[in-house]
């Protein structure tokens, strides 16, 4: 029975395809005796199912599988490949997915002017003047509260190591006992010579130039794909075969250019509303420079998770550094952490819905991942640029099983 299914394997490595008939053929000149008994099919379909039984219901399958292995393989090749190129090449996609970002966020608006018969480049033109000016009152009403709050930094902290200074004896403490056994294990070194650091102030201000360069990057970027509109779209409308496909691709690209934007807009929108209430709750507790505090955890805001813990820490020493009394000076972060409970449990989930809901793993992960490609600025877009993701892979039906892999199972389930 063995020779039997070994010449049914020779013959089905003559072609993709066996038929049944050959199987009774070869079942048939390769019978032998066993048991006082010569096994031979009845028919060509019973030879067929005994060797159904050995190889499979498909005879190509091994060869599928491993075409599945090695497709996954080289999948996983080319994402840490990308990976990597977004590493080297940060200098250009950060500039460039920022102008992606801000392009679909401010489409709708440009679309609203092109239907009240404005141009598309004069209203793209609005847009980006309205940004830079908003931009430019935004750096000249903070850059001074900003720099008043670096310059007394570490008289901030001294004052708040002083507060805490019986919390610092067993810390102090520790820290001496390991001072000495490291110094009993090592060798006696000689001079150290301490090279002496730049400033923060400096270093901002070296790297001022290049902040300016990105940010007229970023401006043009904008503009030249707002004032181009749908050629995109057209030329890949035009580059589909048929009808069908034209509207298929059509109909999944507004889809998803609207969702995004949709998404965007209600994400700044929150946000806004969160610097609002923070700047707000800081001005009616008596601290100072409340508007910074304000646009601080707007932007932080854009990071899950890790940005209102940001701010929730940044709060604490403002409070813990202006008010002398422990329960008003705790009373700062608990008021962000108000804020942030009502934003995060209540209004996210009534506004944007619990279908672009997503595990928290993955949004640790995807922030883990994007921060040290490309650092704070990473992190900031890690959400927006996580959301999109899920929304193009809820649109492509290629895609969607990581669409709902990538879900909160404490989420309801989308309709």
């Amino acid at each position: 029975m063995h020779q039997f299914y070994k010449a049914v394997e020779q013959e089905r490595h003559r072609g993709p395809w066996i038929e049944p008939a050959h199987v009774a053929i070869t079942h048939q000149r390769h019978s032998k005796p066993c048991c006082g008994k010569t096994i031979l099919a009845a028919t060509a379909a019973d030879a067929y199912r005994d060797y159904v039984r050995f190889v499979g219901e498909n005879p190509m399958s091994n060869v599928a599988r491993d075409l599945r292995i090695l497709t996954r393989s080289v999948l996983v090749i080319l994402g840490i490949i990308c990976t990597y190129a977004c590493y080297l090449a940060q200098d250009i996609l950060v500039p460039l997915v920022l102008g992606v970002l801000l392009s679909l966020l401010l489409s709708p608006v440009v679309t609203l002017f092109e239907r009240i018969r404005v141009p598309r480049a004069i209203g793209s033109l609005v847009m980006v003047l309205l940004i830079v000016g908003g931009v430019v009152e935004g750096i000249s009403s903070l850059a001074s509260p900003a720099q008043a709050w670096m310059a007394s930094a570490p008289a901030t902290f001294q004052s708040i190591e002083q507060r805490l200074r019986h919390l610092r004896g067993p810390i102090q403490q520790a820290r001496e006992a390991t001072q000495k056994l490291a110094d009993l294990t090592q060798p006696s070194q000689g001079k150290v010579v301490v090279k002496e650091q730049p400033s923060m102030l400096n270093a901002m201000v070296a790297e001022t130039p290049h902040a300016l360069g990105k940010i007229a990057v970023v401006l043009l970027l904008v503009y030249f794909f707002l004032s181009s509109g749908d050629t995109f779209l057209r030329r890949l409308v035009e580059a589909s075969p048929g009808m069908n496909e034209k509207r298929v691709v059509v109909g999944i690209a507004r889809g998803i250019q609207q969702a995004m934007s949709r998404y965007l807009l209600t994400i700044s929108a929150i946000n806004l509303g969160v610097a609002l209430a923070t700047a707000l709750a800081m001005a009616l507790m008596g601290v100072p420079n409340a508007l910074l505090w304000g646009v601080l955890a707007g932007i932080l805001n854009f990071a899950p998770y890790v940005g209102p813990t940001l701010t929730l820490i940044t709060l604490a020493l403002v409070g813990l550094s202006t008010f002398p009394s422990l329960g008003h000076a705790l009373a700062v972060p608990s008021a962000f952490f108000a804020i942030a409970l009502v934003e995060g449990q209540l209004i996210s989930p009534i506004v944007i819905g619990r279908r672009l809901a997503i595990n928290p793993v993955i949004v640790f992960v995807w922030l883990l991942l994007w921060g040290a490609l490309w650092g704070i600025t990473g992190i900031l877009l890690a959400g927006p640029l996580l959301a999109c993701f899920r929304i193009l892979c809820q649109h492509l039906p290629s895609l969607r099983g990581i669409s709902v892999l990538m879900g909160d199972t404490r989420a309801e389930p989308a309709e």
